[in-house]
């Protein structure tokens, strides 16, 4: 296979909360081979709310890292000329200490956590490398022919400072080449933290595009007693209630600076919307008419958020700013209007409206013109959420006594079922690259958050503790 080879030499530095972090690489340009492709319904909804009055520094690895000519530390990238999924084996070395003693239970919690991510990932196949001489085991590798392109990720834990320090190297096995090498130093609390973010690097690296594993799912739990607004790594790991309102919350949505959560609150009796920090901390007021302040939606840029008010007597769809202000009726019509969801442009909007009869997916202009029917096929559809890409929108169908969560291209043609089986399936939220699905399921007996690919394959579980729903998928984000 042709290669070209591009020598880069930058350094980049990022932030993240408590973490400070300077990378750097090789830069390489090769171009892979193609690979083969292979909610809740809403008027329930309206009826539920009417019925309820590290320290982190990152350098190079010294004894893995080439010779430079440059004064500047180098950067990798890989650049992808191709439409189809790329083809890549990912070999995962042993991660293995350095120094004193008692430090192998964080190498093998890192590596758990970066092998699990690159196989969530989806774009790779990951395998193990064996265990021993990693010569050997390259050099295994010279007179092999194969289709794919094939890396090797290793790793080693020390300490320093009374911190946890992960070097690793993410190495082509062909050229003999080091991509890139990472250094992170962190207190134990951050290493989860850590470890995403050397898998969203390496995601970087061999992709073009930052890996997911460092984003979060916001989503209620009444694991408290109350249903409150809880946040988790995108793995279910990390769980954290954010709210602490001892009363209902419902519908949390992300602000796409995933700094921020709204949400549908009852703290004060009404259904109103507050907003609070990723982190928690005390909420603030955002929208409190009287009736129904229900299914917020921040637009991709910031400024505006979607709602569904009942002021004026029936569910619509208004739009406002993100203090409250300059409100702004969309839709006008006897029908329930509701679940808005912005299209990553934010020059559409998706929602869901029983105008024909039975509740449908819509479609409509920012500014509530050019309203057009998406769905047709099924007799109650809700909870439509765009894709990042803006191709396809997902969403939940009723089919026969249960939800199923279905996918349509924009054009409305040729929904395609992705869940099937016992128990409702509702709530469907994209991940940011679009390659993943979290949603709600009974199918287990009880309510609780799931994540699956977008074909509707590799479905599993990431909540345990009492009844979970109204999934959110945080953006990626220069903190993440």
């Amino acid at each position: 296979m042709a290669r070209t080879q591009q020598l880069v030499f930058s350094t980049a530095v990022h932030s993240l909360k408590g973490v400070n972090i300077v990378s750097s690489s090789i830069a390489r340009t090769f171009h892979p081979r193609p690979h083969p492709t292979g909610p809740r319904p809403y008027l329930r909804a309206l009826v539920l709310h009417l019925m309820v009055p590290l320290g982190l520094t990152l350098g190079v690895l010294s004894s893995h890292a080439p010779t430079a000519t440059s004064a500047e530390p180098p950067e990798v990238r890989l650049e992808i000329r191709t439409s189809q999924a790329i083809s890549i084996r990912v070999y995962v070395a042993g991660f293995g200490t350095l120094g004193a003693g008692g430090l192998g239970r964080y190498s093998a919690d890192f590596e758990k956590i970066v092998e699990s991510d690159l196989r969530f990932s989806g774009f790779f196949e990951v395998a193990r490398a064996p265990a021993g001489d990693l010569n050997a085991f390259l050099d295994s590798f010279k007179t092999k022919v194969g289709s794919k392109e094939e890396v090797l990720v290793e790793g080693r834990v020390s300490a320093e400072d009374d911190k946890i320090v992960f070097e690793g190297r993410l190495y082509d096995i062909a050229s003999r080449k080091t991509i890139m090498n990472k250094r992170y130093k962190f207190v134990e609390r951050a290493l989860r933290k850590a470890a995403h973010r050397f898998s969203d690097e390496i995601v970087l690296q061999l992709t073009g595009e930052r890996g997911i594993a460092s984003t979060s799912v916001a989503f209620v739990s009444n694991a408290s007693g109350a249903k409150e607004v809880h946040v988790m790594d995108y793995d279910g790991y990390g769980g954290k209630q954010i709210t602490m309102e001892k009363s209902i919350c419902l519908s949390p949505h992300w602000s796409p600076d995933g700094q921020r959560v709204v949400y549908t609150s009852y703290s004060s009796g009404n259904p109103d919307l507050h907003v609070v920090g990723r982190y928690g901390g005390k909420p603030y007021t955002l929208s409190a008419y009287r009736g129904l302040n229900s299914s917020p939606a921040w637009a991709p840029d910031g400024k505006k958020i979607a709602l569904t008010l009942t002021k004026d007597g029936n569910a619509e769809i208004y739009v406002m700013n993100t203090d409250g202000s300059g409100l702004r009726r969309l839709t006008s019509h006897p029908a329930i209007d509701s679940s808005p969801s912005w299209s990553p442009s934010g020059r559409q909007i998706a929602f869901t409206s029983d105008r024909s009869g039975s509740p449908q997916v819509y479609l409509m202009e920012a500014d509530g013109s050019n309203v057009r029917r998406l769905t047709f096929a099924g007799s109650y559809n809700d909870s439509p959420a765009w894709s990042p890409k803006g191709d396809r929108i997902v969403y939940a169908s009723r089919m026969g006594n249960n939800f199923e969560v279905f996918v349509v291209d924009i054009a409305g043609v040729s929904p395609i079922q992705l869940t099937s089986g016992k128990g409702n399936n509702e709530n469907p939220n994209w991940s940011p690259d679009g390659r993943q699905i979290v949603f709600s399921s009974t199918r287990d007996g009880k309510r609780d958050i799931y994540l699956m690919s977008a074909d509707g394959s590799n479905a599993r579980r990431l909540t345990t503790r009492g009844e979970n729903f109204n999934p959110s998928w945080s953006p990626r984000t220069g903190e993440e």
